[in-house]
């Protein structure tokens, strides 16, 4: 499952979310414009969702707090007043789990759980194997379908 992430990255879009603004911030505002040399026009709440979805890579993603800030707006804004507290809701009863397979889960974006998928699905191909999207295949490696062998040696795409 190591070599995995490398494999898949340039398909499934496997980098780690980003935030835009920094630090956790959130574009103040999604609809205006913004503009870089060699790329169309993007407005900053889609920016801002592309980066939530590790679509953009994260050297990328370093330099873009900078860049965007004074037409998306990244400075802090007065946080939003603390809602009272709730109860969480009882859990009802569950059932047993139903044996499944052996092997460890495989994540295909590795093992980072910060990593996430920013292209579920697209198309990934093996060769003797179906075509599978990102998204079912790392259904199939978190369920354990993927023997720990073939997670270790899958052949770059």
């Amino acid at each position: 499952c190591d070599r995995l992430p490398a494999i898949v990255n340039r398909v499934c879009g496997c980098n780690p979310p980003c935030s835009v603004c920094g630090d956790g911030e959130k574009v103040d505002f999604p609809d205006a414009i913004v503009e870089f040399p060699g790329q169309p026009p993007i407005e900053c709440g889609d920016l801002q969702t592309l980066g939530f979805l590790g679509i953009i890579p994260a050297g990328q993603c370093e330099r873009l707090p900078n860049l965007i800030d004074e037409v998306c707006g990244c400075d802090p804004r007065t946080p939003d007043p603390t809602p009272n507290p709730t109860r969480p809701p009882t859990p009802g009863p569950t059932r047993a789990p139903t044996p499944g397979p052996t092997n460890p889960p495989c994540d295909i974006c590795g093992e980072d759980m910060s990593m996430s998928m920013g292209n579920p699905d697209a198309i990934v191909e093996f060769p003797g194997q179906p075509a599978i999207t990102c998204q079912q295949l790392q259904a199939e490696g978190s369920a354990g379908f993927i023997p720990t062998g073939q997670c270790d040696r899958l052949p770059a795409i």
